[in-house]
Order: C-alpha cells, then structure tokens, then sequence
C-alpha cells in the first residue's frame, strides 16, 4: 500500500490541474464549478482504473510482462534508470544535457508538427478556459474528465494491485484512495474556499508561481524517492 500511495503523491504533482483550479477560482461562483470538475474526475479515473486492472488481471500481465518475469536485476535497472534521471532533472546541467539532446533528435519535419500540435493544444487550451471563465458546467466537468485520463503512475500502481491478487472490489477500493490523493489539488481549495473564501484565490495564486518555478524540482524528488525504493527491492531480492 505504500508504494501505491507513493505513486499517487507522483500523480498529484500536475500543474495542469492547478491551472485549471486557479482559472475556476476567479470565478464569482466558483464553487458549483469546483465540484463538477471533482466529482467528474473522480469517476472517470476510478473507473478507467477498473478497467485497466480487469484487462490486466484477465492477462495475467502488466504491459505484457508477466510477474514471474520481474527479477531483481528489472529493479535494479529501472530503479537506476529513475534516480539518474532525477538527477538530471534536478541539477541545472543535467536540464541543460536533456535540452540539448532533445534538439539534436528533432528533425526539421518534427519541428513542424511540433509546432502545429503546440498551436492545436494552445488553442484547445484556450478554449477551455474561456469555457471555465464563463462559468461554464459542462465544460467544467469535460475538463475534470481530461484531467482524469490515467497517466503512467496510474497503470503502475495498477499494475501492482493485479500483480498481488487484489480482487476487482478491493482494487476498487484502492484506486479511490489513489485518486483522492491524485487531485488533493482540487480537493484543498474545495475545502479552502468552504472555510476562507477571500484568502484561497491569493494563496492558490502563490502556489501557481511556486509550482511553475519548481516542478521539475517536485517531479525530481518524486522520481529519486520511487527510484530508490525499486533499488532496494532489487538488492533485497538479491539475498
């Protein structure tokens, strides 16, 4: 179970649904707005997470790999592979490394899609937003369906509860407890707003620039924390 709360913390690092809060908080009445966006998300990321473990748990495998197959050199490897790319992503070089490596793969074709699928997402983006500003409910909750959709921490902590025999009920169970932890984001300004209406919209707003100068900071402690934990389950699985 702590590795799986582990992963939902990972999960939670998601300045996309920051954005998304700080947008419904200026709203004059933002909490009908703030609800929808919750209650939709928690549903579909429930569901799609029982849905991915029963795939899984009917396959017997997780992305194909059997569990039978996952040795302690797997951990080890994968454990390594996360701590030096945390590594990288918290020093300013290794940023600089993965910046420069990034342009020197990308081709001139690729530059182009890049930017044509960075002007269709600014403008999807765009959209939801003046969506979210009007008030909007439908567009509140088509937006915590978004935000919903299961991410790579998700699967992984899926994949855990197929690999250890958890019934559909009691992988249920935890999936809901993974995705209360997942949009704690939402959850805290709910609350928030509930007991301070006037102060949440300013610490939100602090918040916001914290996140936007530090994430990869947050992303990285993350990564190195779940990169250890997979190192010594390899070297444990080693005696």
């Amino acid at each position: 179970m702590g590795s799986i709360i582990l992963l939902a913390l990972a999960a939670a690092i998601y300045p996309q649904l920051l954005a998304v809060v700080v947008v419904i908080l200026t709203r004059p009445n933002p909490q009908p707005l703030l609800w929808a966006c919750y209650l939709v998300s928690l549903l579909v990321s429930v569901g799609s997470s029982i849905l991915i473990f029963t795939v899984f748990h009917s396959r017997e495998t997780i992305a194909g790999t059997s569990s039978h197959r996952l040795g302690p050199a797997t951990y080890l490897v994968v454990g390594t592979v996360a701590v030096i790319l945390a590594i990288l992503m918290a020093t300013r070089r290794g940023r600089r490394l993965l910046d420069r490596d990034r342009w020197i793969l990308r081709k001139e074709r690729g530059e182009r899609r890049g930017r044509r699928g960075s002007a269709t997402v600014a403008r999807t983006r765009a959209r939801a937003e003046r969506g979210l500003s009007e008030g909007s409910l439908v567009v509140a909750c088509l937006v915590g369906a978004l935000l919903a959709i299961p991410g790579p921490f998700d699967f992984l902590a899926v994949g855990r509860l197929a690999r250890h025999g958890y019934g559909v009920l009691a992988a249920a169970g935890v999936m809901s407890v993974f995705a209360l932890i997942k949009f704690v984001l939402i959850e805290v300004p709910i609350a928030s707003y509930t007991i301070d209406p006037d102060g949440t919209a300013a610490t939100v707003g602090r918040f916001s620039r914290w996140m936007h100068t530090n994430k990869l900071a947050g992303v990285a402690a993350v990564v190195g924390v779940f990169g250890v934990l997979l190192i010594g389950r390899g070297i444990s699985g080693l005696g």
